[in-house]
């Protein structure tokens, strides 16, 4: 003789409240998509695509440091070539000056007085240029944290007139012949800077002794020097600067091109996030509706079944 199960009103009672129990968590978790617009909540929701999404978000991470560190080298470019349009300006206006003093006669002593000294104030112009920082660093002095050319304020080596005048020491490069580079994208270091020493010379092969030079000729009224060498050497220090100015450009060029790459790196992987934690709005609210009312009609089904007994209320 077979045994019958026998089920009780309290284990029907338990098995009603345990189903009650999962709609109403499969309730909760459709309002709470419906609420954040996301498919993934707590790890547990997809633990197969909380994984995935943690290592798209580590990658995407990466990416996003990779765009900081692009705006920050066009950024440390821009300062540069900013800086350079300044000193080619400047120069420019020098090679004008030496133009006036070499078609001077004897009797332009005065003008040519105060050309030198004009020279001479810019010269100052362009030394204060060299030291253009960006974020508190100098953006000629390499990986050096200093000013390119620290003596070149100094009363007397940086002054032509001057006994202890010297413009090897005045003007020696400080910085480092190593340009700033940035990461800009897996295994790519790419430089973002220009050296001093590239731009303006050291000591007294540079644009600012250079300029000494040229103001001492004005001040002597050596035209012959002016229209010779010094008018050569002038053209030749503007040509430097001028290819300088195309080497940031061209390098900030290349920057634009991996913002963009890069841009679009992350677009396809926040993309790829959206795809797997992202709810289908739809979907969700259809299955919330039908959820609620499923929900509603148990609650009303389980109560009219569960009625307490006369014993079990006394007990």
């Amino acid at each position: 003789m077979s045994d019958l199960s026998r089920i009780t009103a309290q284990s029907a009672t338990m098995l009603m409240v345990a189903d009650l129990q999962t709609s109403l968590g499969n309730l909760t978790s459709l309002q709470q998509q419906a609420a954040t617009g996301k498919a993934i909540n707590q790890p547990s929701d997809n633990p197969s695509g909380t994984s995935e999404v943690l290592a798209i978000n580590a990658q995407l991470g990466r990416f996003q440091q990779y765009s900081s560190n692009i705006t920050d080298g066009q950024s440390w470019l821009n300062t540069a070539d900013s800086a350079l349009g300044s000193v080619i300006k400047n120069l420019d206006q020098v090679q004008t000056q030496v133009l006036s003093g070499a078609n001077a006669s004897a009797q332009d002593s005065a003008g040519e007085q105060a050309l030198s000294q004009e020279v001479l104030a810019i010269k100052t112009q362009i030394l204060g240029l060299s030291a253009t920082s960006y974020n508190n660093r100098p953006v000629f002095s390499g990986t050096y944290g200093i000013s390119p050319y620290p003596q070149g304020g100094a009363s007397g080596v940086s002054d032509p007139t001057s006994a202890s005048y010297n413009p090897a020491t005045a003007y020696a490069y400080a910085g480092s012949s190593t340009p700033v580079t940035r990461i800009v994208a897996p295994g790519q270091k790419v430089d973002v800077s220009i050296t001093g020493g590239q731009v303006f010379g050291s000591g007294a092969n540079s644009v600012f002794a250079l300029l000494d030079r040229i103001s001492q000729d004005l001040a002597n009224g050596n035209t012959s020097a002016l229209s010779g060498a010094d008018l050569a050497d002038l053209k030749t220090a503007i040509n430097t600067v001028t290819q300088a100015q195309g080497t940031v450009g061209a390098l900030g060029a290349g920057l634009v091109t991996g913002q963009t790459q890069v841009g679009n790196t992350i677009t396809a992987l926040q993309d790829q996030v959206s795809t797997i934690s992202d709810a289908n709005e739809a979907q969700v609210i259809s299955e919330l509706n039908l959820t609620e009312a499923s929900y509603q009609a148990a609650l009303e089904t389980t109560a009219k079944v569960i009625q307490p007994s006369l014993a079990q209320f006394l007990s």
